[in-house]
């Protein structure tokens, strides 16, 4: 069956598109001092998972105001407590700064937050999703040879 030729491009122009707007976090919720913990939880940010990490700021963070919107943002909070390290990681609301206001307890030792890549610190299935165009732009040129 051959794919007529405006079909094929209108499908790699929407796979790009989607590639470029996906955006994949690391989420999880500890109380220990080991790093490493979140590294195999790696979730696609969309409105659920950004709702699930306003719960999870919001309750390091009580005072912080969710303002939904339609793109999204990864972070990493960590608060301190005397000899207690909480540390929350997973997808926002892009209109939310998690990284603003006082935790409720402690001290805020650290926070990231960001959206220019998957996990804020790795490359994720992007270099992937590359590979798997390249070959479909690749399968169509030489079908039109």
């Amino acid at each position: 069956m051959k794919i007529p030729t405006g079909l094929f491009y209108l499908l790699t122009v929407f796979c790009i598109l989607r590639t470029a707007s996906s955006l994949s976090c690391f989420s999880c919720d500890h109380q220990e001092a080991r790093d490493g913990v979140c590294e195999e939880n790696l979730i696609e940010c969309d409105a659920s998972s950004a709702s699930l990490g306003m719960i999870r700021v919001a309750a390091l963070k009580p005072t912080v105001q969710v303002i939904q919107s339609p793109s999204f943002r990864c972070f990493e909070l960590i608060v301190e407590d005397n000899n207690d390290r909480y540390q929350t990681r997973g997808c926002s609301f892009d209109s939310v700064d998690v990284c603003q206001g006082e935790p409720r307890i402690g001290v805020q030792t650290g926070c990231r937050w960001c959206n220019d890549r998957d996990g804020c610190n790795s490359a994720g299935s992007l270099r992937a999703s590359l590979l798997v165009l390249g070959g479909l732009l690749l399968a169509g040129l030489t079908k039109q040879l």
